[in-house]
């Protein structure tokens, strides 16, 4: 929960310049002042102290309406999106993201196995999410998995350094465990995210932050100093920018690199395992760099305590405005340091994010397939599609005569061979795309966005249909509307629901 706080601006001038000496000193001139000083503080403001007012905040302090239909648990389906994804595909074996059957779920009265979409819980005024990824608990059998969360309200930092900040539990083991991602995309693209270059769920225009450099007691790793030497401490890991399809990432791996960099300043400490006690963090949003920030677990958010852990250079974004994810991601997590993270829950706190405000978008789901797969413990998200057929998804809940800037329909698809032509239809209009990236690479999850006229659609249930000259799998299957007019800003006390139309 937020908590106001006021703070002498002689006193925050004083503490800040002392911050910097230390850090200075600590981490070999490394400090705040060689990259970028910090804004004044804000007071209270959803938890956010280097931005400006925020225009989204989020503090989970209400679930949705159980009567309503979604992928999005107890969030609430006219303000959050939800998707998953897991490597488990396989056409041959009637694999089509597969989620585990058995995940289990650390809620704020005891441990649940949950199930997609009940996967995500709001409790005590945070959000706890779960993910398995290893669903038939053979050791070293798991796999990559992402569930991304995004809220429907864009993000803009034209001509500006903009902030987003939020709360997380990053109790991570590592990057062959379980972590938290940040990435923002130019569209509401489901799952944007790569895993080296064997994944490549790559938005049009995007970026994505790694909290994934987790350190043992002791040890120094990607730490630059010995500041809490003693306890496990986390960083960033690495970044990665796509530009029109194309990644450029700090690991090394696939895409095109340029100068774009990574340099850890600094760690803070890890909350013990399976404790829920988050850190705080703010990342500092411009065209050309992103600092990142961070609080110790448990630590309230002041000048004293935030502290400068990291800045991506060199960042040539190619978005000033979009949609922010957090993401839960694994990679087979038995390989890390034990206990294994294989099962494992994050909690989430007081999301936000300063600027104009822009619009909501009003997004439609289709369910998961949620389809029980005994042979592989899973249960299918996805469906399937032989060469020149479709799948059929049906999409829930679209209004009567909208007024959108744009409609699109949005999806996952994973094939084995690039296809030649995408056919879409809704409500039985036809739509033919061709393959749309740079690259030619399967055996990977894409994700992808079609705009489609408004006259397509019809009030309430709309039925999708997807495939290729390729055997395919989707997942994910949206419809959006875009800058639906009377929209209103996510906000403490705000109307969350779409106006009727």
């Amino acid at each position: 929960m937020v908590r106001a706080r006021s703070l002498n601006l002689m006193n925050r001038h004083s503490k800040f310049v002392i911050l910097n000496i230390l850090l200075l000193w600590l981490t070999g001139g490394h400090g705040v002042a060689q990259t970028e000083a910090p804004p004044p503080l804000t007071a209270g403001n959803c938890g956010m102290h280097l931005g400006g007012p925020v225009i989204f905040c989020e503090t989970f302090d209400t679930k949705k309406d159980p009567t309503v239909q979604s992928r999005t648990g107890d969030l609430d389906p006219d303000v959050w999106g939800v998707s998953r994804a897991t490597g488990n595909v396989n056409f041959g074996g009637g694999s089509y993201n597969g989620w585990a059957a058995s995940n289990p779920l650390q809620t704020c009265t005891g441990t649940v196995t949950a199930a997609p979409p009940n996967d995500i819980v709001i409790c005590n005024g945070q959000l706890r999410e779960a993910t398995n990824d290893n669903p038939t608990g053979a050791f070293d059998a798991g796999n990559v998995t992402t569930l991304a969360m995004y809220p429907k309200q864009p993000f803009d930092f034209a001509g500006r350094t903009g902030t987003v900040s939020f709360d997380v539990s990053n109790d991570s083991h590592g990057t062959h465990s379980a972590w938290p991602e940040f990435w923002m995309s130019d569209l509401p693209v489901p799952t944007p995210f790569n895993h080296f270059d064997s994944w490549q769920a790559l938005p049009q225009n995007g970026f994505g932050v790694r909290f994934g450099a987790a350190v043992t007691a002791g040890q120094f790793g990607s730490c630059p100093n010995g500041r809490n030497l003693n306890m496990p401490r986390w960083t960033v890991d690495s970044a990665v920018v796509v530009r029109n399809y194309v990644m450029d990432d700090t690991v090394g791996l696939g895409g095109v690199r340029t100068s774009l960099a990574t340099k850890q300043l600094d760690c803070v400490i890890s909350p013990p395992d399976n404790s829920g006690i988050t850190n705080h963090i703010e990342l500092r949003i411009s065209q050309n760099q992103i600092d990142v920030y961070a609080t110790d677990p448990g630590v309230a958010a002041t000048a004293a305590t935030l502290r400068h852990i990291a800045v991506i250079t060199n960042a040539n974004l190619t978005l000033t405005r979009g949609l922010i994810w957090l993401e839960d991601v694994h990679y087979n997590a038995d390989k890390s340091a034990p206990p294994s993270q294989k099962q494992h829950t994050f909690v989430w706190d007081n999301v936000a994010f300063d600027g104009p405000f822009t619009y909501r978008d009003f997004s439609y789901d289709a369910l998961d397939v949620v389809q029980l797969n005994a042979a592989t413990s899973t249960i299918d998200l996805g469906k399937f599609s032989l060469p020149s057929q479709t799948a059929s998804w049906d999409v829930l809940y679209v209004p009567a005569n909208p007024n959108p800037q744009a409609v699109r329909v949005l999806f996952n698809f994973f094939a084995y061979n690039a296809f030649k032509t995408l056919n879409l239809l809704v409500n039985g209009h036809a739509h033919a795309v061709a393959w749309p990236y740079p690259d030619t690479q399967g055996f990977t999850w894409k994700t992808f966005a079609v705009s489609i006229p408004v006259t397509d659609l019809v009030s309430g249930t709309n039925v999708v249909q997807l495939g290729s000259d390729q055997a395919m799998a989707t997942s994910n299957v949206n419809i959006v509307l875009v800058n639906v007019p009377g929209g209103v800003p996510v906000l403490p006390g705000s109307n969350n629901a779409y106006p009727v139309k």
